[in-house]
Formats: structure tokens, C-alpha cells, sequence
């Protein structure tokens, strides 16, 4: 999960299973985006998704800064499967999990997306 208009490289790419370009920030995600590409339950899916600013005010805020509250940010992933469900996927290091700060906006979007009734919400540890 990112503030969205960080800035960053960005790496596009056409991708057969969305249908056009997509835009990822990372080597990471360009590297998880080549392996849903590949997975025939994806039936597409979406990089960096915006998550709404309205709806994140009314995640439960216990143990998470304020100030995050007030960030517009996106997930790594959103991924429609072949059988109707949704799923989220958050790439993160092995070194960034030990930081509290990428772990409370780790559980920043997993409240998110719960509360949107997405069941299928997972970190991705991700390579450098």
C-alpha cells in the first residue's frame, strides 16, 4: 500500500487480462503482476487501486496514526476472479514488516477492505 501521487517510477506495461495498460511503481509489482497474468482463476485485475477517502474515515482507527486517516492512498492490487470473488493483494519486504509504520497501513487496508466485505486479503512478501 502507497500514498497515492508519491513519487516513484512508473512501469507500464499491456496486460491481456485487463485489457490495456497497466501502471505499477515497482520491480516487485511488475514481477507479481507477470505471475496474475499467468494464473487462469485472475480474470483481471487492477494495480494500484485508489482506496475512497469517505469510506477510509470510517475504518475502525484504534492503534493506527491519525495522520494516515487523512492520506489518500492506494493498494497494491485488486483482483477479480474467474468465480465472481475479489481478493487484495499487498506487496511488501521481509525488512518493511518489522517497521510498525508499513505494518499499521498494512492493517489500514485490510480493515478497508473488510469493511467492504472483501474476505480474500493477503500480504505478498516481495523481493528487492
Amino acid at each position: 500500500m502507497d500514498r497515492a501521487g508519491k513519487k516513484v517510477r512508473d512501469i507500464s506495461y499491456h496486460s491481456p487480462k485487463t485489457g490495456g495498460m497497466v501502471v505499477v511503481h515497482s520491480e516487485a509489482a511488475r514481477a507479481y503482476s507477470k505471475y496474475l497474468e499467468e494464473r487462469p482463476e485472475v480474470a483481471s485485475y487492477e494495480a494500484c487501486k485508489p482506496l475512497d477517502g469517505t469510506r477510509l474515515n470510517s475504518v475502525q482507527k484504534t492503534d493506527i496514526r491519525g495522520e494516515y486517516f487523512k492520506a489518500q492512498w492506494t493498494s497494491d492490487f485488486c483482483i477479480r476472479f474467474a468465480d465472481g470473488t475479489t481478493g487484495v493483494r499487498e506487496l511488501v519486504s521481509a525488512s518493511d514488516l518489522t517497521r510498525r509504520a508499513e505494518v499499521e497501513k498494512l492493517e489500514l487496508s485490510r480493515r478497508y477492505w473488510a469493511a467492504l466485505g472483501v474476505q480474500d486479503w493477503k500480504i505478498v512478501i516481495a523481493g528487492k
